[in-house]
């Protein structure tokens, strides 16, 4: 009987043992679950942040084709979680391979946890928002030159009617790299810092200027297919002159329009020049403002832009 009940606590102890195992199993399980989805999620965004680097004008020949160069290994390790990894694997969708896709991530941990996440993508020209109130494309190096202390950048959201807009702020000007980030705020004297505001910008003391790096913004031959899709649109407006000299109207907040100066040699707003529009500019050569100008929309210059220190006089809402 004694050896009966010894046996029966055995079995009973046993059985304990094996119900807090299986708990402790399904809480690793439950937990693991949780984990490698988040990382095939950082997958994604990383697949996402490589993609927009350098920019997509065909899906299926800038991303597809080339992914083992611009993904690299094909398996990459998770850092915050010891023993998880993830792979991602884009495809283009049949039939508009150029414009849309799939990016599938499979992350992947301990105890053979898996999660599979699918993201689908569609190219686009058009940024989803503003890099920076001004935006340097090139990935080679700029030049920029500040005359002067009577100018202002500003890339907090206003209203062109008034008052503070309900965007967030974009930095006052914005590059494709350190480089020329670096090279525009040492073009920066001291008493010029104050007039770049936006996105990171502080009072101080040390002021520092809204001047930002935005690696995964619109290349030059993005903007460039960019411009090239916004003249396909239909009523575009052709401009060949080269200077701007009186009263000129290019659109209006009630009719916006976009103006293609087509000169390459770009265009000049002289001093007697009074301009005002709205809509899209879009200059093939360099745009020099001498006169007035108030413009409200998005300007977009292939060569270089100048505003005269002594007679421009520029007010852009973009």
């Amino acid at each position: 009987m004694a050896l009966l009940a010894m046996m029966t606590l055995l079995l009973a102890a046993a059985t304990s043992l094996l119900v807090g195992s299986a708990g402790m199993s399904a809480t690793r399980n439950y937990r693991g679950a949780g984990q490698v989805h988040f990382v095939a999620e950082s997958g994604i965004s990383e697949a996402l942040q490589t993609i927009n680097g350098p920019g997509v004008i065909n899906l299926q020949n800038d991303v597809v084709n080339q992914w083992g160069l611009l993904w690299g290994p094909s398996t990459h390790g998770f850092a915050p979680l010891s023993g998880f990894s993830y792979v991602v694997i884009p495809i283009a969708t049949a039939g508009n391979t150029a414009n849309a896709g799939r990016l599938i991530a499979t992350g992947s941990g301990i105890e053979s946890v898996k999660n599979v996440v699918v993201a689908n993508v569609v190219r686009s020209n058009i940024p989803s928002t503003a890099p920076g109130a001004i935006y340097l494309a090139s990935d080679t190096a700029t030049n920029a030159t500040f005359n002067g202390d009577a100018f202002a950048v500003d890339g907090n959201d206003h209203n062109y009617t008034g008052g503070a807009g309900p965007g967030g702020p974009v930095p006052g000007i914005s590059t494709r790299n350190d480089a020329n980030t670096q090279e525009t705020l040492t073009s920066l004297s001291a008493l010029q810092k104050d007039n770049v505001r936006g996105y990171g910008y502080s009072s101080g003391p040390p002021i520092v200027p809204s001047v930002n790096t935005s690696p995964a913004a619109p290349s030059t031959t993005l903007m460039n297919q960019m411009i090239n899709d916004l003249l396909a649109r239909p009523g575009v407006v052709t401009n060949n002159a080269t200077q701007i000299n009186g009263n000129a109207t290019l659109g209006t907040t009630v009719a916006p329009q976009i103006t293609h100066f087509t000169d390459p040699n770009g265009v000049t707003i002289k001093a007697n020049g009074n301009a005002s529009g709205a809509g899209i500019i879009i200059v093939e050569g360099d745009i020099t403002i001498q006169g007035n100008f108030d413009f409200k929309g998005l300007i977009l210059v292939r060569g270089t832009t100048q505003v005269t220190e002594v007679t421009g006089n520029a007010t852009i809402y973009g």
